[in-house]
């Protein structure tokens, strides 16, 4: 195996310095070329960590979905999850973004039409769950990879990728974050049982604690088909928990990709981390930047809540008006300022921004006090 993680460093596409958390970040759009059933495959990746990170860092599997329309499944590349890989980056894992088969430069053959019945589902899983199990395999031979610390997310279709990579219980994973998770089926009006029953089958094998996240309003799993599902899970002995979010947009479906949305679900995997006793920005950092920002106590729900927002991010204060105003998953930090700074400058003309992403910009002058008492 060491030959194949040789060739998956050597055939890089780009390796990029990106802006990121605390630092910059390297990014690193290649192939991992790995074996599923006795073949040797090429599958499009891309990975992501702190340019400042040393040392073995955990894994975070970041696992995209299907698209509407299975056509254009070879277009559907690593940029549909990269933003959320990078919140992983920044919170000190190497994020991890494998294309399944068929999908992108892949290779493979895209996806075909599926049977309607609990076993055609399964199997589909079951390759995805092949395509993330053999990438992981050739990760955690990385130098800078911990195989003991390994965590799988999954939107959508990936969101059932990653449930079923927990029914093997690979060694090192420790948890799972499905969001928005399912697979729907137009032309099958059993697809709901049938994910039902697919859950319970897979929840009795999986001993891997689960995070299920999803919205009032997902036009595809609603709360009724979910709370089915995760009953399911739980009779098969899964060890679940579920956070339902309130509607989200048009579509709650939307729940993975649109800030709102991200900042909601960021929240509750920093909370599950915390839970696994694994890395992600710590209560005590927050005390930190009130001091640095000179900001009050009673600022304190507002900051954990910036320290949670997707990237990019920046925070703007105003002295006469006392306020904080926030820009979060920007395409840039130069626009992540601008929607910090516009209302913000609305009301006063004292603006300036106190922090960038989650570090604190240049302190304020002496004798000033951020925040409300």
């Amino acid at each position: 195996m060491r030959n194949l993680f040789a060739a998956l460093v050597a055939v890089p596409l780009a390796m990029l310095p990106v802006t990121g958390r605390a630092t910059d970040f390297v990014e690193d759009h290649s192939y991992f070329r790995v074996i599923i059933g006795g073949k040797p495959v090429r599958l499009e990746g891309l990975t992501i960590k702190r340019s400042d990170a040393a040392g073995r860092l955990p894994i975070a599997l970041v696992v995209h979905g299907k698209p509407l329309d299975t056509g254009d499944v070879q277009s559907h590349h690593t940029n549909t999850v990269e933003e959320q890989a990078r919140d992983l980056a920044g919170r000190g894992w190497l994020a991890v973004v494998p294309m399944h088969r068929g999908f992108g430069q892949s290779d493979g053959l895209p996806p075909g039409a599926l049977g309607c019945d609990v076993g055609a589902l399964l199997h589909r899983f079951s390759d995805n769950a092949d395509d993330l199990e053999a990438v992981l395999a050739l990760v955690k031979q990385r130098p800078d990879a911990d195989p003991s610390r390994v965590i799988a997310i999954g939107v959508s279709a990936g969101g059932a990728d990653v449930v079923t990579l927990s029914a093997r219980n690979p060694a090192g994973l420790l948890g799972v974050v499905s969001i928005s998770g399912g697979l729907r089926l137009d032309n099958c009006p059993a697809w709901q049982d049938n994910l039902v029953a697919a859950e319970k089958s897979l929840g009795a094998q999986s001993r891997v604690p689960q995070l299920w996240l999803y919205a009032r309003n997902d036009s595809y799993f609603g709360p009724d088909l979910v709370d089915r599902m995760r009953s399911a899970a739980l009779d098969g002995g899964a060890d679940v928990k579920l956070v339902m979010f309130d509607p989200i947009g048009t579509d709650g479906h939307s729940l993975f990709s649109v800030p709102s949305g991200r900042n909601d679900w960021l929240r509750e995997l920093d909370a599950f981390l915390r839970y696994l006793k694994l890395p992600t920005w710590q209560l005590g950092e927050v005390d930190a930047i009130l001091t640095k920002i000179r900001a009050q106590k009673g600022n304190r729900g507002f900051i954990e809540s910036y320290f949670a927002a997707p990237l990019y991010k920046a925070l703007a204060y105003s002295p006469s008006q006392n306020n904080f105003w926030d820009g979060f998953g920007a395409t840039s930090l130069e626009r992540a300022r601008t929607l910090a700074l516009e209302p913000c400058k609305r009301k006063a003309s004292d603006c300036a921004i106190v922090m960038e992403n989650d570090d604190a910009v240049p302190a304020q002058p002496a004798g000033s006090t951020v925040g409300s008492p």
